[in-house]
């Protein structure tokens, strides 16, 4: 790890999700499968079970879900529009603290994540991440010798960090209307928002 990722010790880190944190996953998923003939019905805040075909109204198998998602992200990962205040927010967090992207995607996408992130003037150092990010954070919180903060959207996300890194504070992100109607409570986050003005000003009141 500390051949990967550059960290100045002295300053606090942000350890920072990418899809429905900073990239509008949902929006770009949901005018993939329009585009495949396929719908989401928003029944539940998992993949499995809302996606449908649009022709017979059929749920498409589980199994298949996998190969969807890769073909998504192979075309949207280098495309996909910002959350609103996303760049703005972590550009002027960036001057007080380290800022790492740690997301969970395809191995075969996270290049054009990596050059998504350039196109919009957002060069942080990118993790390419597969199920739990507890075990990637407590790396990250080793290189510092200050304050740590995660952010997600996906509630096993914010458990995997609470439950396993006492000491990082989480926070809760999810700005998405739809989901948020959907979503399971979220018990064991330090914060919980749904705009990046409210993550900036939680994190300068605490570092």
């Amino acid at each position: 790890m500390k051949n990967e990722i550059k960290i100045d010790k002295y300053l606090p880190l942000l350890i920072c999700d990418a899809d429905e944190v900073i990239f509008k996953f949902m929006d770009s998923f949901e005018e993939y499968l329009d585009l495949n003939n396929m719908f989401f019905t928003y029944k539940s805040f998992k993949l499995h079970g809302n996606i449908f075909e649009k022709k017979n109204n059929k749920q498409i198998n589980g199994n298949n879900i996998p190969d969807i998602i890769k073909d998504f992200f192979f075309h949207y990962a280098i495309k996909m529009p910002l959350i609103e205040g996303a760049k703005e927010v972590l550009e002027e967090l960036n001057k007080v603290m380290n800022i790492v992207i740690l997301s969970n995607i395809p191995k075969a996408s996270s290049l054009d994540r990596i050059q998504c992130l350039k196109d919009n003037n957002m060069n942080y150092p990118f993790i390419s991440n597969e199920g739990p990010k507890n075990n990637r954070c407590i790396e990250l919180e080793k290189l510092t010798e200050k304050k740590v903060f995660f952010i997600d959207d996906l509630p096993n996300q914010i458990s995997s960090v609470s439950n396993n890194c006492k000491n990082i504070i989480t926070i809760h992100f999810l700005e998405n209307k739809k989901l948020i109607k959907i979503i399971p409570n979220v018990s064991n986050s330090n914060y919980k928002v749904n705009n990046w003005i409210d993550v900036k000003n939680i994190i300068l009141n605490n570092i």
